[in-house]
């Protein structure tokens, strides 16, 4: 049996709820880690072979503006684009496919972005790269989510792909999604974990930094998690997923 009116009614006003509270957490986390990753260290910016070499024990330049490009594409653009089937549910559905394919490609773009940026930066101060479990996780991610996009490009978004076939592989599209958002949400714990840990600030122990920076990071990676989870939230329940609007139904 379908569901009452009622029940609908308070089905799409606890979403709306839940869709305002993750789009205000979400503005505020990219708040947080935009100003916590220029206030850090040596701040955002493109890695200097100079000032790399001559501030080596104060981070290599470039590791901040990876870990905010990182973040920007893989925890904040992928939820987006997980969130465009729902906060344009009641719209044509090419409107949700083409937001859903730009945000993925922007979160695309800014992770290769700064997987050169790391690398450059690594290079310069005479290290390996991809020693850690950290950076292994990475290269795995970015190259599952090009593996998903690609699929997802040519099976739902080119119409030459057949409507049964299609409605078969949408389930595994799903999961491979929502998993990608999971693990990008642990990697950026796993790199916050790395960045406060390893050789950092005497100030970071002693809760003494300036403008607090330390509490900043803290909840830089709390709102990670929470924006992470309120996605989640919003397109994994099957009363919440975008329904089919008149026009497709004719």
């Amino acid at each position: 049996m379908g569901m009452s009116t009622d029940s609908r009614h308070r089905t799409s006003v606890y979403f709306e709820v839940v869709l305002s509270i993750t789009h205000l957490v979400g503005f505020i986390t990219v708040c947080l880690n935009g100003y916590f990753f220029n206030t850090y260290r040596n701040g955002l910016g493109w890695p200097d072979r100079k000032l790399i070499k001559e501030n080596a024990l104060m981070g290599k330049r470039g590791d901040q503006l990876h870990a905010f490009l990182m973040f920007l594409g893989f925890i904040y653009f992928q939820g987006e684009a997980l969130l465009a089937y729902r906060v344009y549910r009641y719209n044509a559905k090419m409107v949700s496919k083409l937001l859903h394919t730009v945000l993925h490609i922007g979160a695309i773009g800014l992770g290769a972005t700064a997987l050169v940026v790391i690398i450059t930066a690594t290079n310069y101060l005479g290290y390996d790269n991809f020693t850690s479990v950290h950076s292994w996780l990475g290269v795995c991610l970015l190259a599952v989510y090009l593996v998903q996009f690609s699929f997802g490009f040519f099976t739902f978004l080119c119409p030459c792909t057949p409507g049964s076939y299609r409605a078969r592989l949408m389930p595994v599209h799903r999961a491979v999604g929502v998993s990608c958002l999971i693990v990008a949400c642990v990697q950026c714990v796993l790199g916050f974990a790395n960045m406060l840990l390893e050789d950092a600030p005497d100030c970071l122990g002693d809760l003494s930094c300036a403008n607090r920076i330390e509490y900043v990071g803290g909840f830089s990676a709390l709102f990670i998690v929470l924006y992470t989870l309120l996605v989640l939230a919003l397109v994994i329940p099957v009363p919440w997923r975008r329904e089919k609007t008149p026009d497709e139904l004719k």
